[in-house]
């Protein structure tokens, strides 16, 4: 995996308990795809483990997240914090919508997972793909996509039936 796969990053996509992963964009807008495109290519079998796309309106998924009583949420989202295209990042909560994470969304992602976070007593964690772009157009840049095949492949590692 590439340099991005910190120790950091590593930590943050571990599951944990219930894990639901959130993934968020919009496939109109170039690398923003990145959540939909690792949700399509996504398939868990345990029942520990949930996967949701919220699309560009998370705070329509929230309540469906705070019902399930989740112990770790996952964001997945294209973010802009400086780095090479296709790289992961760690990205605090609290500095989602100041300027990191793509602001595609209707609503701050940012109040509305402070909510979840709140209700269900949750690990919450963003990881960010820096985008290349976000031109109207579809489809991800081959460094995105890059990071969100090798993220697809993670997730479907992790969310394979145990062996018993």
């Amino acid at each position: 995996m590439s340099n991005s796969w910190t120790e950091e990053v590593k930590a943050a996509l571990a599951p944990k308990g219930r894990t639901l992963v959130v993934t968020l964009g919009s496939t109109l807008r170039a690398d923003d795809g990145v959540g939909p495109y690792v949700c399509a290519h996504v398939e868990f079998h345990r029942p520990d483990i949930r996967l949701i796309d919220a699309g560009t309106t998370p705070e329509n998924i929230a309540q469906t997240a705070i019902d399930w009583k989740p112990d770790k949420v996952i964001l997945v989202d294209a973010a802009h914090f400086g780095g090479t295209a296709g790289e992961l990042r760690v990205i605090p909560l609290e500095a989602v919508n100041q300027q990191t994470v793509l602001s595609t969304h209707s609503f701050p992602l940012s109040v509305t997972f402070s909510i979840v976070k709140e209700d269900t007593g949750a690990e919450l964690v963003v990881v960010g793909v820096q985008a290349k772009s976000l031109d109207y157009k579809e489809g991800l840049s081959a460094e995105v996509e890059e990071t969100a095949s090798k993220l697809a492949g993670y997730f479907n590692n992790i969310g394979k039936v145990a062996d018993r």
